[in-house]
């Protein structure tokens, strides 16, 4: 065999050995109590902004919550329970996510809908295993959503998004099961793996289309 080609398939085999297991999965569920993440997101006093950020209650891990409407400001209300809210009107898309790059395993949120919201809403889970999407309906009153994963797998980032209908508020996230920041050589192995699997990729799309 070429040095140079075993030297690339060793590098390959590194990378996937590096990525989530075969066996890795996301769970997801909208019933309250089906996943028991060990930390409630807090705020410290209320914001408004594009961007707003809060921590947990236990390690002071901490949480950002991005508006994915452009102009549409978040405000975040502590007066017992964090809540995240639209500035002036109803939420209808954001994206929230541990600052820093960290990432969970266990996540709990309640969305709390008014008789004039959204009938429905698409929630994204973002991580190690690509991503999943679910769409659930929505009554009046709180509906809880959660997601764990095994196996290796770990969640990055959560989004959720009403079409335009909106919600009344984001309220009650829990998280657990945080994973430390990965060390700069692992994501070199990691990339450096991805990319290795991009670039014979492409090498039998093109072995593919000179046979045809």
């Amino acid at each position: 065999m070429n040095p140079r080609n075993l030297a690339m398939g060793g590098a390959l085999l590194a990378g996937m050995a590096f990525a989530s297991p075969l066996n890795a999965a996301i769970h997801i569920f909208n019933s309250p109590g089906s996943v028991q993440p060990t930390e409630n997101l807090q705020f410290d006093g209320s914001a408004t902004g594009q961007t707003l950020g809060g921590t947990t209650n236990n390690t002071d891990t901490s949480v950002t919550f991005q508006s994915l409407v452009s102009g549409v400001n978040l405000t975040s209300s502590s007066n017992g329970q964090a809540r995240v809210e639209a500035d002036g009107g109803a939420l209808d898309s954001l994206r929230f996510f541990l600052t820093g790059g960290k990432s969970f395993g266990d996540v709990e949120f309640n969305l709390h809908k008014a008789a004039t919201d959204t009938s429905s809403v698409t929630v994204t889970f973002l991580g190690s295993f690509g991503s999943e999407t679910r769409t659930f309906d929505l009554k009046n009153g709180s509906n809880w959503i959660a997601a764990s994963t095994d196996g290796g797998d770990l969640i990055s980032a959560v989004l959720f998004d009403t079409n335009g209908a909106g919600v009344g508020d984001l309220r009650q996230v829990r998280l657990g099961a945080f994973t430390a920041v990965p060390e700069p050589a692992s994501w070199a192995m990691l990339l450096g793996g991805f990319g290795i699997l991009g670039l014979a990729t492409r090498r039998q799309k093109r072995t593919t289309m000179t046979l045809a």
